[in-house]
């Protein structure tokens, strides 16, 4: 495995890496498509109750991005350089700490359930499908999400195909079991959360067993006595930290769109922004698969200072997203009324959709970029400017754009809005990423003087 990141050929690895996240990715997304268009059916409203909780949900996302992809960040750059029991370790405390965090965060969304809810703006009418849904996903999550974590671990290693056919199995059962649990058991709301904490288990057993059992594996889960152990914690926080500080921030900022949302607009607003986001998802899994099958290639020759082969994994992932951002911009932008159709049948949200997803997306085809480049600085160890890529991206812009165009043009604004912030934040991103291929050039120049 070592010899393949090292060695293979650019353009065949990256595709090789990536196509299996993009699947698995993708299959995450008709998950997320396939929940909204079952709970639509239930009552609009009851799509409105998934959309103002998301926010919370957004917070447990944090702490998983913190221990899983810092874990496998720092996994694949300790395998670039030899160290496979310093490897193995970091394997062994991502998941022990990341079951630790999900007991404490359920623990404290239990106690302060109600609390929380009113904090995130859940109304009396929303409130009904809201509270059911959001306490069986969260306590759920103990068992359902330590695999989630674990994921990323087994992508950083070059098993992307394992990873893919984990996330497909399991969105598939998610798919198979929302009907039964919401219409033939008539559990409604809770039937659909029921539906995805089963499904999110049966992934974590299957990719447990596999770090546990697989010995071709490079690095295996076991019981470690680990001697550094808040050393590397603190490196693996360090590392994570722009995608938990970016999550939180986008946490934040949903809370505030959604807030905003029913000030100038209505519920029904917030379902619309329900379904946008979604058909977001679906699109970014695309972008964000890629830069997946990019890290471990990017981590390890960094690791083993290829900073050759860095660069051609840079640029090549910087033109495939671009490639595939300008294509789904295209055919979200002529198809709008299609798409939303597919979660919603009610006349008055469909026109309401249609009408924000055209402004939502104008600046689709710079994302590719902007998420590329954010991601290539954390998987190389530069937190620092990762975070502030991310975050400009994902609140700091967004921010005053909405309390100065909401006030203007209505909920209209909200949704501009975040174009705006795309946009700006994509030319920030090119800057640093332009800097850094030519940093890598000359880094790459210097290693061929010194060889000579």
């Amino acid at each position: 495995m070592n010899t393949k990141l090292g060695q293979e050929k650019i353009s065949k690895l990256l595709w090789e890496l990536s196509i299996p996240a993009i699947l698995g990715m993708m299959s995450s997304a008709i998950f997320n498509i396939a929940d909204r268009y079952f709970v639509g059916k239930i009552d609009p409203l009851a799509l409105s109750g998934v959309g103002i909780t998301m926010p919370i949900q957004m917070l447990q996302m944090a702490i998983i991005l913190l221990i899983g992809i810092g874990s496998a960040t720092l996994v694949s750059i300790k395998l670039g350089e030899d160290k496979q029991e310093e490897a193995e370790s970091i394997l062994f405390l991502s998941f022990k700490y990341i079951i630790i965090s999900m007991i404490a965060f359920a623990t404290i969304f239990v106690l302060f359930c109600d609390q929380i809810l009113v904090a995130v703006s859940v109304s009396d009418a929303v409130y009904m499908y809201a509270k059911p849904y959001i306490l069986i996903i969260i306590v759920g999550s103990i068992i359902g999400i330590p695999g989630y974590c674990l994921n990323n671990s087994l992508r950083a290693i070059g098993k992307a195909n394992i990873t893919m056919k984990a996330i497909l199995w399991s969105s598939i059962l998610n798919i198979v079991l929302d009907p039964i649990f919401i219409f033939t058991l008539k559990m409604g709301i809770a039937g659909a959360a029921i539906a995805t904490v089963i499904s999110q288990t049966a992934l974590t057993l299957y990719i447990t067993y596999y770090f546990v059992t697989n010995k071709e594996l490079l690095i295996n889960l076991k019981y470690k006595k680990v001697i550094n152990e808040l050393k590397i914690i603190k490196r693996i926080s360090m590392i994570g930290s722009p995608s938990f500080f970016t999550q939180i921030l986008a946490s934040f900022v949903n809370v505030f769109v959604n807030t905003n949302a029913v000030h100038y607009g209505s519920d029904l607003d917030v379902a619309a922004m329900t379904i946008i986001s979604t058909i977001f998802s679906f699109y970014h899994m695309f972008v964000i698969g890629l830069a997946q099958g990019n890290q471990p290639i990017i981590g390890y020759n960094w690791g083993s200072k290829q900073y050759h082969r860095v660069r051609e994994s840079l640029i090549r992932s910087l033109v495939y997203s671009t490639i595939m951002s300008v294509a789904l911009f295209l055919i979200i932008q002529i198809y709008p009324s299609l798409l939303v159709t597919i979660f919603t049948d009610d006349d008055s949200l469909r026109s309401t959709a249609v009408v924000g997803m055209r402004l939502y997306f104008l600046m689709i085809p710079l994302i590719g970029i902007q998420t590329i480049s954010s991601q290539y600085f954390q998987g190389i160890g530069n937190p620092k400017l990762s975070t502030i890529l991310m975050m400009l991206r994902y609140g700091i812009i967004i921010l005053p754009s909405v309390l100065i165009l909401a006030p203007i043009i209505g909920v209209k604004g909200i949704y501009l809005s975040n174009a705006i912030s795309d946009g700006i934040a994509s030319v920030i991103a090119m800057l640093f990423i332009i800097r850094e291929i030519r940093s890598l050039s000359k880094l790459e120049k210097m290693q061929q003087e010194d060889a000579q």
